[in-house]
């Protein structure tokens, strides 16, 4: 297999501490070639065992951001040369510009919040960002179970993410790479049928905006913000099914609670089973997996663009 890797920071050639292979079927599955590198340029790996009936990663890792490639189960994709493009490395969180928003669903037993943020970074020349003494941290609430995360980069998979505890929330150990990148985080508060309950939420990383996107699933599902700054109303731009609202989380602790009382459960799908990833789980069922809010995910983010503005206008 021929790789070859360019700098995208430079436009020139590029290189990578190591280089891995793995086949990905219910996890990733070490290939033999093993660790390979330091690496430069246009290189020939030693010949891959590999199944024939399963997709290769091709993982580089150049200054400690690891850059990943899926290859397909197809000869001729995997027989020809596998371009792989790094990046240099900034640690300026002012790179990374934010855009979020929550939606909490009714079921019997609890109440699942799904976190969504779209995160651009747009530096020139183009950087991928990381810093490990000041990670970009989620907050979740301490009462919070069933904690799942996963990161999508640019057109690339959803890879499943294992949160570590920060000074303020759940830690991301992942660099953020040039373009747009989707952040899914969910949990569950347990709530008994129609019970009131009341969790905090907190802007961290997201405190630039200063506002969140807030939709809440049934629609007879009652829920005040509490400390919020302002409480904005969409009706005409949202899903007939949700309650929308845009909502300002006031500064210097950017927090509020949510305070959710009444509507009946949506009925979830029966879930099919689990699948278990190296370093998360995903859920099939079409309410549990993160996936079930990405239909609806484009539609949001343009809400609290266009939303934004309409409102702005007017003030």
């Amino acid at each position: 297999m021929q790789v070859v890797l360019k700098n995208g920071s430079t436009g020139g050639v590029g290189s990578a501490e190591s280089l891995r292979l793995f086949a990905l079927e219910r996890q990733m599955v070490p290939l033999s070639v093993g660790d390979i590198g330091p690496v430069k340029g246009s290189f020939k790996l030693p010949k891959v065992s590999a199944p024939d009936g399963l997709p290769i990663l091709l993982q580089v890792t150049y200054n400690g951001v690891n850059y990943n490639k899926i290859i397909p189960p197809v000869p001729i994709m995997r027989t020809r040369p596998q371009e792989v493009t790094v990046y240099d490395k900034t640690t300026d969180r002012a790179a990374i510009k934010t855009k979020s928003l929550l939606q909490v669903v009714r079921t019997k037993d609890a109440l699942v919040v799904y976190k969504v943020s779209i995160l651009t970074n747009n530096t020139i020349p183009p950087k991928s960002f990381q810093n490990e003494n000041d990670p970009i941290e989620i907050y979740v609430p301490t009462e919070a179970t069933d904690i799942s995360a996963q990161l999508t980069q640019g057109a690339g998979m959803a890879i499943p993410l294992q949160l570590k505890q920060g000074k303020n929330g759940w830690a991301l150990d992942r660099a953020i790479l040039p373009g747009s990148s989707q952040l899914f985080v969910t949990y569950a508060i347990p709530a008994s049928d129609l019970a009131s309950v009341n969790f905090k939420d907190r802007l961290l990383f997201e405190k630039q905006e200063g506002e969140r996107v807030i939709f809440s699933k049934p629609k007879d599902m009652e829920v005040s913000y509490v400390g919020a700054g302002t409480v904005r109303s969409v009706k005409e731009e949202a899903p007939e099914d949700v309650k929308a609202n845009i909502v300002s989380y006031p500064s210097p602790q950017y927090e509020i609670t949510l305070s959710v009382s009444g509507g009946e459960a949506v009925v979830e799908p029966v879930s099919e089973q689990e699948r278990e990833i190296q370093n998360g789980k995903i859920f099939v069922s079409t309410e549990k997996t993160i996936y079930g809010v990405v239909g609806i995910v484009s539609f949001l983010f343009f809400l609290s663009f266009a939303v934004g503005l309409k409102f702005r206008k007017k003030d």
